[in-house]
């Protein structure tokens, strides 16, 4: 079913997204409405450290992101009005849960659009400008990788806080898969300003990974090695499948939900083997570009956006 009047926030500028009466009257109804977000949680939410913020003052609000309850958890526990960064179409066309988003504030972003990107910043830095909060999850899409605490982190909360002046706030969200349970830490606040990008979003990333490591060791079931049988890695992308279907999709939106930083300074991993994709064999190269194709070949297997466009709707 089509969400009925939600299509303006797509094309919304920076003057008419929000209006300064909406943003007052959210700060308004902020604890009521969080209340409501708790209650309408399905997990249960225990908020491991919060500090004490000065009531009144604004901030960046930077969380880690991988499972479908993280963004609801975040404003649920927050204990102000922040303003999310959305990158989801396909949830704002159809999930009547965006309604609640809209009613909280909410800012859209098509990550696969440059220009939108920029808008979305615009828009964030006239928020924080008035004296509201935004929340961001700076990883872009969902950590679907094995064993990284907190992806790279695209550049929106340093951006904000050098022109703003805004302090960020780093947030680790943690439910182990088929838990009941959401583990919230919220850190002490950070002055980016002091140090360059690079620098910055590397502080800020330490903390952000550092806060989730103590979730997991805290809060996680261990495993022995010995249970861990058969392909682990596809087994790990079939449960993180799962996790997406907890969310009713209408179409395949994989290249946008599995968005992540890709660094101009830095070659990943992907874009080497993209490029033994396009080598040609012939007698003089075979003998060192052959056993390379092999394992490109067993390295695809484990393509999660090929596994999810493949078996989202089964």
């Amino acid at each position: 079913m089509k969400n009925f009047g939600l299509s303006n926030v797509k094309i919304a500028n920076v003057e008419n997204f929000t209006t300064d009466v909406g943003m007052k009257l959210r700060r308004t109804i902020n604890k009521p409405f969080r209340a409501i977000l708790k209650m309408a949680t399905k997990r249960e939410i225990i908020v491991d450290r919060y500090p004490k913020l000065p009531k009144g003052k604004n901030y960046i609000f930077a969380s880690t992101h991988s499972f479908d309850e993280d963004i609801i958890a975040n404003l649920a526990t927050i204990d102000r009005n922040a303003y999310v960064l959305m990158g989801t179409t396909d949830q704002i066309d159809h999930n009547p849960q965006m309604y609640a988003a809209w009613l909280n504030g909410m800012i859209y972003v098509d990550r696969q659009d440059k220009e939108s990107r920029k808008m979305s910043v615009e828009k964030m830095k006239r928020v924080l400008k008035f004296g509201s909060s935004v929340l961001v999850f700076p990883e872009g899409g969902w950590n679907n990788t094995e064993n990284l605490l907190c992806q790279k982190l695209f550049a929106s909360p340093y951006i904000l806080a050098k022109e703003t002046g805004c302090e960020v706030v780093p947030i680790s969200a943690f439910n182990e898969h088929g838990s009941n349970k959401i583990f919230i830490s919220v850190g002490d606040p950070i002055d980016l300003t002091k140090y360059d990008k690079v620098e910055a979003l590397d502080i800020l990333r330490d903390k952000m990974g550092s806060m989730m490591f103590e979730a997991i060791e805290k809060h996680s079931t261990p495993l022995k090695r010995e249970e861990l049988t058969g392909d682990i890695h596809l087994k790990f992308m079939e449960e993180r499948r799962k996790e997406y279907m907890r969310v009713n999709w209408t179409r395949d939106v994989w290249d946008e939900e599995l968005t992540v930083y890709k660094s101009k300074e830095t070659i990943t991993p992907e874009e080497v083997w993209d490029c033994v994709d396009n080598i040609k064999i012939d007698k003089n190269n075979a003998n060192v570009f052959a056993p390379i194709l092999v394992k490109r070949l067993e390295h695809k297997k484990y393509d999660f956006k090929k596994y999810m466009k493949d078996n989202w709707n089964k």
